[in-house]
């Protein structure tokens, strides 16, 4: 009987910690699942994240999908997380949603297929007015800005920046640009869910 009851913590314990694990291999497909979590701090890409992700790839040469369903996270953990996927060839797959940084990564796929039902969430980017006064505290001096007036060009400068990068991206990965456009114009407080046949027209998805 003792033994019985063994069996049956020890399974639960198993399922749990399964349960935790957002990253792991079955056959040749990665599954990368941020809502499977331990915890909250850890429940978004990241680069923890992105290290692992090349620790498994090189583990493990037969993988040649990436599983992906996650709302997102850092966008520059994610695009280093995308370069990965094209320099190891996979093709990429969404079961369940795919949102803000997690799109790059799906666009890193050689092929890219989203699974019946399943969503692929764009929104612009932002930056909250604490966020970046505690940034602009934080590295005037480092940077040399004299006033706020010197760190808000910076900040435009910058800012220009980073959409013609995430633009070059999405065209490099064979998104029809009328599409970007469309990205570039979604509500940054919510998130806008193409319908299949727009993102199929678009090139977002290559099946």
């Amino acid at each position: 009987m003792r033994l019985f009851y063994l069996f049956i913590f020890m399974a639960f314990l198993s399922h749990n910690s399964l349960a935790n694990v957002k990253l792991f291999v079955e056959g040749n497909t990665l599954y990368y699942n941020t809502d499977l979590a331990a915890d909250e701090t850890n429940a978004e890409i990241n680069w923890d994240d992105a290290d692992l992700i090349h620790s498994i790839l090189l583990e493990n040469p037969n993988v040649t999908i990436i599983q992906l369903n996650s709302s997102g996270g850092l966008i520059e953990a994610s695009r280093y997380i995308s370069d990965i996927v094209i320099d190891f060839e996979l093709d990429s797959y969404v079961s369940g949603e795919c949102s803000s940084a997690c799109v790059d990564i799906f666009l890193a796929g050689q092929r890219r297929v989203l699974e019946r039902g399943s969503w692929l969430g764009f929104h612009t980017g932002s930056w909250a007015a604490a966020d970046i006064e505690r940034y602009y505290e934080g590295n005037k001096k480092v940077e040399g800005w004299k006033n706020a007036f010197e760190f808000s060009s910076w900040l435009y400068e910058d800012t220009q920046s980073e959409i013609l990068k995430q633009m070059r991206y999405m065209l490099e990965r064979g998104v029809e640009a009328e599409f970007i456009i469309q990205t570039l114009q979604a509500d940054n407080e919510g998130m806008w869910y193409p319908r299949r046949k727009q993102l199929e027209a678009a090139g977002v998805l290559k099946e």
